[in-house]
């Protein structure tokens, strides 16, 4: 299995400041063999794949092929990720609600699957691939697919201020509240908060928790490798090590001595890139 490196670019166009986190490059000049695992997070990428198709096999065993532009749903367990020869691949990571305008279709439709966009969107994949021809360089690539995005993006679709504001502060009190003490909080109606991060998001907000904090603390894990899994497992509201680990493998497959010996997530990468 070769080493993956990977390049991160913000978005240049405003509009796309709200929707997209940052463009991830993966490239290289010789051939190499991927075979690494793709973990849950609460948010969508879509992958333009310029090189050989893309394997996915789930736990089950079931695979998938891809060649061209994709996305994977937010998903509850990890895929592998199969691909050989020379990496040109573009990544879109978008904010948890930064897809909904593009695909104008709630998310929850397509939680635990893998979608190629030519299906959503016909004329998406074609035109990045015919205007590439004409780029130099990955950057030109961005600059094209960026417009694409903007041309094809429906401002209509862009959740409000006000929803934005709460996706965001749900995000970023994930270890301070219950959803019922969020819901008091922010004043806003359970069944409500149910329906759009569904819509929105493509999960419910539970989920979106339960993700959140097993990223929170895988990153903290990896920043410091000599913790304590009983006091990782405290520092993040789980209840204690024992039902940390049990939410771990459910997520990565693995136990966490076994996910730092392994090393091979590609979200890993592209994250701490």
């Amino acid at each position: 299995m070769d080493k993956l490196h990977v390049t991160k670019i913000k978005p240049r166009h405003p509009m796309l400041n709200y929707l997209i986190k940052y463009y991830w490059i993966m490239k290289t000049d010789t051939q190499v063999v991927v075979n690494h695992k793709l973990l849950p997070v609460n948010n969508i990428d879509i992958i333009i794949n310029f090189s050989s198709s893309i394997e996915y096999s789930s736990e089950n065993k079931m695979k998938i092929v891809t060649k061209r532009a994709h996305f994977n749903g937010i998903r509850e367990s990890y895929l592998t990720i199969n691909q050989v020869g020379k990496l040109d691949v573009i990544g879109i990571s978008f904010s948890p609600a930064g897809l909904y305008p593009l695909i104008k279709e709630p998310l929850c439709e397509y939680k635990n699957m893998t979608i190629e966009l030519d299906t959503l969107i016909t004329e998406f994949t074609s035109r990045i691939e015919e205007n590439s021809k004409k780029a130099k360089n990955t950057i030109d690539k961005i600059d094209i697919i960026e417009e694409v995005l903007v041309n094809m993006i429906d401002i209509k679709f862009i959740p409000e201020s006000k929803l934005i504001q709460i996706f965001n502060n749900f995000h970023s009190n994930t270890d301070n509240y219950s959803i019922d003490q969020f819901c008091t909080q922010y004043g806003i109606n359970q069944r409500q908060l149910e329906r759009y991060f569904r819509k929105y998001i493509g999960i419910s907000p539970k989920l979106f928790q339960r993700l959140s904090r097993y990223q929170k603390t895988i990153n903290r894990m990896l920043n410091n490798m000599t913790i304590d899994l009983t006091t990782l497992a405290y520092e993040n509201g789980y209840y204690d090590q024992n039902h940390f680990i049990k939410e771990f493998k459910s997520f990565t497959g693995c136990t966490p001595s076994r996910y730092i010996n392994e090393r091979n997530s590609v979200k890993e990468i592209i994250l701490n890139s």
